[in-house]
């Protein structure tokens, strides 16, 4: 299993927008740069993410700024955020026809509560973890 890169890139993002937030005007060409991506993908998560309510974007070359302080953002907003989980579900588990298989008429009943017990669980953790935690680390870093 492996969740794709927009998640860890909105991360990448939304560091770079507090971070640089008194050093420099932030913008999708700036972070493109530091992501290595192409600015259009960068807009596409920025437009995400402020659909979300956790940045504000001023319109050209106003730059990017968070809407909350960054101990308020979790990683579970910005999985929200930038994720698509269809039916409030992680995990899709697979149709299978009516048949005579005791296995096949059981399964969805079977697995959906460990499905959901593990998507609860990752949850609860992503929400532990917030972008200030991260900043933290960057800055402990820096003065080491």
């Amino acid at each position: 299993m492996q969740i794709g890169t927009k998640f860890s890139v909105s991360i990448h993002i939304l560091l770079c927008v507090e971070f640089f937030k008194d050093k420099c005007k932030v913008t999708s060409d700036f972070l493109a740069e530091s992501v290595k991506t192409n600015p259009v993908v960068i807009r596409k998560l920025m437009s995400a993410l402020k659909n979300a309510g956790l940045i504000e974007i001023t319109q050209g070359t106003g730059g990017i700024a968070l809407k909350k302080k960054a101990a308020q953002i979790s990683f579970l907003d910005i999985f929200n955020a930038v994720e698509s989980i269809k039916d409030g579900k992680l995990f899709k588990i697979h149709d299978t026809p009516p048949n005579e298989c005791p296995v096949a008429q059981k399964i969805n009943f079977l697995l959906d509560g460990y499905f959901l017990d593990a998507q609860t669980t990752l949850e609860k953790k992503l929400n532990s973890f917030t972008l200030q935690s991260i900043l933290n680390k960057i800055k402990d870093i820096q003065i080491s």
